[in-house]
């Protein structure tokens, strides 16, 4: 008895359709390619039950004839190619038809059509893969495709369909999409009879931003820096250091101008946040990546939702190093004084000198500038520090960079002390709460996190700088006991602690001796330090050898950064809250520390006014 079966067309046609239609967010994805290769400048959508029992879809576009609306709904009917060499050069999505015959397998479909010039319009109805009739009717120039009881007669792909508000989320990111690579088109979506999706042409995506998703969300994206590497183009919009999610709803990636979904890009593009969003962040993205279409596969999957590149390496590098480069020109823009060139750093042997114990000092009054009522000339007073009663006994210390890093004052730029008297685009008012510094720009009012402000100083001059670090010789060591295990795995980086100012023996097999380590890193921080350190070796000693170092490099300086920092509670002098300031606009990824929470915020005059109800 023979036991290979010969399936029928129709039959072979329903198991096929289960490769390229799998959910209703597929066919919405094949018919709005479709309508824009038609060229159509508006685009409606109407679903009932997440498109499960029906999808109706409205373009203005060319339409077709009766040849053309019948020949559609056969199989392999394109007019995208010839031939498997027009593969290597296609820019249109397809036109009418690549998906029909798939659709029409699994569903009930109408199409109504009709071409400009043309009188009447005709409509066509197929069902089980036949066609049922079709007929002359009075429709506008365009098409129209009504697709009901999707997988009707395939139960085994039915049951897979999710719950309808995870289809309805799918739907809404295929849509979102397409208003992003197509700004100049009218889409409108409506579900259960509510428009939910109204967004006419606009010019740019941030503009698609405010209606896709609201104007507070494109408020945090910024134009991509355009980025141009071989036969590789970047543009597009990503968000800003103070806007992230918890998945990767806001990111949406184009490769010549079709959207598509690659773990790659996403990947990419968090690696040039590195350092800016706390762990398990996501930013938004809206990223076109243009090349040419000889360096791609855009084949590699039936639904066409993948591409592989010929070079992915490059577009990976891209992404990254254009993403980086966004962040520090809007860092730039913003924040930067137009007077840093004035304003320098204090000699960095000057911060080496200090000894290893926080210094205390008298405080020194704020000084600021009140104009005359009289003559409108500026006069000078001093003003106190901004201060809630203290929930601790204060101590006065002077900001100064930690030093760690002893032998590079060659590798940096001379510096000078800021001037009595000089000019700074950021004036310091005062203290709140001995966390926070409050300061004057322009019409703004800034907050500064002293904490964080010091932390992300501190671990950005690690990363550059560490090589050189040099630690001060204990007048007894500290003993950290770690347990045997531990002692072990934190004994085979002897050699990169000791680049980091931090030199200690095995005493026993529990416990290592700390003979050297930075000035500001004692006691219980530098324990905790080398303890977690320690616990990250056995936790990720597994990983791949290239990557291990980078990431136990990274996890070491951001916990040194923060031991090492200024504290809430610790009170700065005015000229010394100036300093820190001053150094914060040096570094790079200045918005957020190394955890991730933000370094700064800024208070513009108009939100004062209209609280204080001026405007």
């Amino acid at each position: 008895m023979p036991h290979i079966n010969l399936l029928s067309p129709a039959e072979a046609r329903k198991i096929a359709a289960g490769e390229v239609i799998e959910r209703p967010a597929h066919i919405i994805k094949e018919i709005i390619e479709n309508a824009l290769d038609a060229n159509a400048t508006a685009i409606t959508l109407h679903l009932a039950k997440a498109g499960k029992q029906q999808i109706r879809i409205i373009d203005n576009g060319c339409g077709m004839d009766e040849a053309d609306a019948q020949a559609c709904f056969l199989p392999h009917a394109t007019s995208k190619i010839k031939g498997v060499n027009d593969l290597e050069t296609v820019e249109t999505f397809g036109f009418r038809g690549e998906a029909l015959t798939s659709i029409a397998a699994v569903s009930r479909v109408t199409l109504r059509t009709r071409q400009a010039g043309e009188q009447v319009g005709r409509e066509v109805v197929y069902t089980e893969d036949r066609l049922i009739s079709i007929a002359p009717i009075a429709c506008p120039v365009g098409t129209e495709l009504i697709i009901e009881d999707l997988f009707y007669n395939t139960p085994a792909r039915k049951k897979f369909l999710k719950q309808d508000d995870t289809e309805w989320n799918a739907i809404q990111q295929a849509v979102f999409a397409f208003c992003f690579s197509h700004p100049g088109v009218h889409f409108k979506l409506y579900h259960n009879g509510k428009l939910t999706l109204n967004a006419p042409a606009v010019a740019t995506a941030r503009d698609r931003a405010a209606q896709v998703w609201d104007a507070q969300t494109a408020d945090h994206f910024i134009p991509l820096v355009s980025t141009t590497q071989d036969t590789l183009t970047l543009t597009g919009a990503i968000s800003d250091h103070q806007f992230w999610r918890y998945g990767k709803t806001h990111q949406f990636f184009f490769v010549n101008n079709r959207w598509v979904k690659n773990a790659e890009f996403s990947k990419a593009l968090v690696r040039g946040y590195l350092g800016i969003l706390p762990p398990e962040r996501f930013p938004g993205a809206i990223i076109f990546i243009n090349t040419n279409q000889a360096e791609l596969d855009v084949n590699i999957h039936p639904k066409k939702e993948e591409v592989r590149f010929s070079r992915p390496g490059l577009v990976f590098t891209a992404i990254m190093q254009a993403v980086k480069a966004t962040l520090d020109a809007a860092v730039t823009k913003r924040f930067t004084p137009a007077s840093m060139a004035e304003v320098q750093l204090p000699p960095l042997h000057e911060a080496f000198g200090m000894p290893e114990k926080r210094i205390s000092s008298p405080s020194v009054p704020v000084q600021y500038q009140t104009a005359h009522p009289e003559d409108g000339t500026r006069s000078e007073g001093p003003m106190q520090a901004i201060t809630f009663p203290p929930q601790r006994p204060p101590t006065s210390v002077h900001y100064a960079p930690e030093p760690l890093f002893t032998g590079m004052q060659q590798e940096l730029a001379p510096t000078k002390p800021i001037e009595q008297g000089a000019e700074v685009e950021y004036r310091v008012l005062g203290q709140l709460m001995d966390t926070y510094i409050l300061c004057a720009r322009r019409d703004e009012l800034v907050i500064i996190d002293q904490h964080a402000a010091h932390e992300r100083i501190l671990y950005e001059r690690r990363t550059h700088y560490f090589d050189e670090a040099h630690g001060i010789t204990l007048l007894f060591p500290e003993v950290v006991t770690l347990g045997p295990a531990l002692t072990t795995h934190l004994m085979k980086w002897q050699g990169f602690f000791a680049k980091q100012g931090i030199q200690f023996d095995a005493l026993g097999t529990h416990e290592i001796a700390v003979r050297t380590s930075p000035p500001q890193l004692r006691g219980p921080a530098l324990a905790e330090v080398l303890t977690s350190a320690a616990h990250f070796i056995a936790e990720h000693g597994s990983l791949d050898r290239a990557a291990f170092p980078m990431k136990f490099n990274e996890h070491v300086h951001s916990h040194m950064s923060c031991k090492a920092a200024v504290r809430s509670g610790d009170t700065l002098a005015p000229a010394a809250m100036q300093q820190l300031i001053n150094d914060l606009m040096s570094v790079e990824n200045r918005f957020v520390c190394v955890h991730g929470r933000p370094t700064m915020w800024t208070i513009a005059k108009s939100e004062l006014e209209k609280k204080f109800r001026r405007g």
